[in-house]
């Protein structure tokens, strides 16, 4: 997609306040034609007043009017259990003794308190009969007083158990000063996190899990802040992800010699399902190489080889085996090099279960490498056991509890604006409020710890934004929160149309994949878990429904590419346009319709471009922007009385919030303009 015109935005003087270079040009198309049906060159109208017929984005210019942050632990409409022990409920729960020799806690409930005591030191976990259906749990105990006995316990526990030798368990202990997550399995516990912390009763103690991250906060009546967040690291992946080895330092990264080969000979001390390595190829497209698994070493038996095609920059590539393969030494061989593939390496010595070669012969150092051993179960059967969980341990003495409260974690600030429409792109507005989907951050695990909600936006009051609906993929046995996605309405397939992006799974396969699937059922409200396939590479997708064929907007490696397709199943995509951006990267793809026009929207960390369906750059869009942080340009139109319009523009910054976890706040930027006529006819 050829690009016509500057992209030096920084001039904004000789642009004036709308900041927008046209160029958009007649004919000026490359990589495809247009899209559209003969769309004309709309030209800017003078000050006598926008009008739909006329409207091009260079006449909308946006100023913020809200940002806040959205932040829950427990989200207020996916609370599975909340006992405040107003009777005496211990029936509900199975008591669990997870240490032996410690007895058990006299408990009672009643009169809002629940009451555990002991003369000797006592241990009990009260496992209730509520679970969620995917691994994004939180839960919170509010803790009136501990035992104040000092000794070496003193301890409110909250977390998921599975049974009195399984769980994982965030915690305080008031006689040591100390909160961290105990992970138990069969019956021996890790330690991870653990931090020095000193609280107040009374309190509020809350467990997150988030795909692989957990974390331990308190509310001391001040607001939520972070006593630690750490990752789970292959002790138990309630996702359904099984175990891995991996060395994943890196200083340098040799290209494959182009008649030769990089290699890694690796062991594996028990069977493993595949193997992979890390390579960067620098943006380049096109880049191919073969990778090849054989049995000891250089020249021993070829196990499996595959042709890896157009190769994403930096993604993990692995082999994988139907079966498990069996422990035992093996070497993974990168070899018949297109373009600059090379292999993240450490110069030095990082594992001692392998060796870097090249071209056959070992050398000093180790490629990046990740091996993966199967799973005992599927995530589908861990969920159904690990269930919502309360403990108290002392040594002797009282602690009172208030309140039980669990179910599916919210978010700690929000990124990945994208509204639900219609299949022809119209937003998607009931009851005065739009809806729309964001990415809920998690506090511990990265990237896939993050999920996707729905949410409701009244368009009268923005920041009474409430979250909806929550949205999983379930894939290969896992359940995962896959996110930056978008949702479709389309009444006539009688279905949702979701498409998601593969980070659930990110810690470990590196993927950025556009998955797609359809639910007959409401995904705008409740728990959806749906059964997703890949469609194409990429991130921050964005379909729409033009002149009858659906388009795609995405980034894949921070290229803005636009697909279409040969059905309305998303089969046979083909490129329509794309851009380099120059070599900048983009991300945030938006479809917009502004007057007759559709427009793909992306977003840098500087500014907002605004590219036509032929792949002409146009322009950039004038709204608020954070620099140094990539936000969302998520532009829409709002019907209002009279036969009017304002846009909206939907954003998110990086502000960060160390005390409370929180990342991210959402803005809602207001068109300064309003417009005449409608984007869409009402409906």
């Amino acid at each position: 997609m050829a690009e016509v015109g500057s992209t030096d935005t920084s001039d904004t003087s000789r642009f004036g306040r709308r900041g927008f270079l046209w160029t958009l040009a007649a004919g000026a198309a490359a990589g495809g034609g247009s899209l559209l049906a003969g769309g004309p060159a709309w030209a800017s109208p003078d000050g006598s007043g926008h009008d739909v017929r006329t409207l091009v984005p260079g006449d909308l210019s946006f100023s913020e009017t809200v940002a806040f942050t959205p932040y829950s632990v427990v989200s207020p409409n996916f609370r599975q259990l909340d006992d405040r022990f107003h009777t005496d409920t211990l029936g509900r729960y199975e008591r669990l003794n997870p240490v032996a020799g410690e007895a058990a806690a006299d408990l009672a409930a009643g009169d809002g308190a629940l009451r555990a005591a002991g003369t000797a030191p006592y241990f009990t976990l009260l496992r209730s009969a509520t679970a969620q259906r995917a691994p994004y749990s939180a839960v919170v105990a509010d803790v009136r007083a501990p035992a104040g006995s000092g000794g070496k316990h003193d301890t409110v526990l909250v977390g998921l158990a599975r049974d009195a030798d399984h769980h994982v368990m965030g915690w305080y202990n008031n006689a040591t000063g100390t909160a961290g997550v105990d992970v138990l399995v069969e019956g021996e516990v890790t330690t991870i996190g653990a931090v020095q912390a000193k609280l107040t009763a009374p309190f509020r103690l809350a467990f997150t899990l988030a795909g692989p991250g957990v974390s331990v906060l308190a509310d001391e009546g001040d607001g939520w802040h972070v006593l630690t967040r750490t990752a789970l690291n292959g002790l138990l992946d309630l996702r359904g992800i099984g175990g891995s080895v991996a060395s994943t330092t890196f200083d340098v990264a040799p290209k494959v010699p182009a008649d030769g080969t990089l290699g890694q000979l690796f062991t594996a001390d028990r069977p493993f399902t595949g193997v992979g390595g890390r390579f960067p190829t620098y943006r380049t497209a096109g880049c191919a190489v073969t990778l090849s698994l054989y049995r000891g070493g250089p020249g021993g038996e070829l196990i499996t080889s595959s042709r890896l095609t157009d190769v994403p920059d930096n993604a993990w590539q692995f082999l994988t085996a139907d079966e498990p393969l069996p422990a035992g030494t093996y070497y993974l061989e990168q070899s018949q090099p297109l373009g600059p593939v090379a292999w993240w390496t450490s110069s030095t010595d990082a594992v001692d279960w392998g060796t870097a070669y090249e071209n056959g012969e070992a050398v000093e150092g180790d490629r990046t490498i990740r091996v993966l051993f199967p799973a005992a179960e599927t995530a589908a059967q861990l969920l159904a056991t690990y269930r919502n969980t309360v403990g108290v341990r002392a040594d002797s003495g009282t602690i009172v509890l208030d309140r039980f409260e669990a179910g599916y974690f919210g978010q700690a600030g929000v990124r990945d604006p994208c509204i639900v429409t219609w299949p022809d792109g119209r937003p998607y507005i009931a009851d005065g409020s739009l809806y729309l989907t964001l990415t809920n951050n998690g506090l511990g695990g990265g990237i896939p710890s993050a999920h996707m909600g729905v949410f409701r936006m009244p368009l009268d009051d923005y920041e009474k934004l409430e979250e909806v609906g929550k949205i999983f993929q379930a894939r290969g046995g896992l359940v995962l929160g896959d996110h930056a996605g978008r949702v479709v309405y389309d009444p006539a397939a009688h279905c949702f149309r979701v498409m998601a992006v593969t980070f659930g799974d990110n810690d470990v396969y590196g993927d950025s994949v556009t998955e797609y699937a359809t639910a007959r059922s409401d995904v705008l409200h409740g728990v959806s878990v749906l059964a997703p396939r890949p469609v194409v590479r990429g991130i921050d997708p964005y379909p729409v429904r033009i002149n009858g064929r659906w388009l795609l907007a995405l980034s894949d490696g921070g290229r803005t590419v636009l697909y279409r397709f040969g059905d309305d199943d998303f089969n046979g995509p083909a490129v329509a346009a794309e851009n380099d951006n120059g070599g900048v990267y983009y991300e945030g793809t938006k479809l917009c319709r502004i007057g007759l026009e559709w427009y793909v929207l992306t977003s840098s960390g500087g500014d907002y471009r605004v590219y036509d369906l032929r792949g002409t750059l146009v322009g950039n869009l004038d709204a608020p922007h954070p620099g140094g942080y990539i936000p969302h340009p998520m532009v829409l139109p709002v019907p209002l009385t009279g036969n009017r319009t304002r846009f909206l523009h939907l954003s998110m910054d990086g502000v960060s919030d160390p005390v409370s976890g929180a990342f991210g706040r959402f803005h809602v930027n207001t068109c300064d303009q309003t417009v005449r006529g409608r984007e869409f006819p009402a409906r």
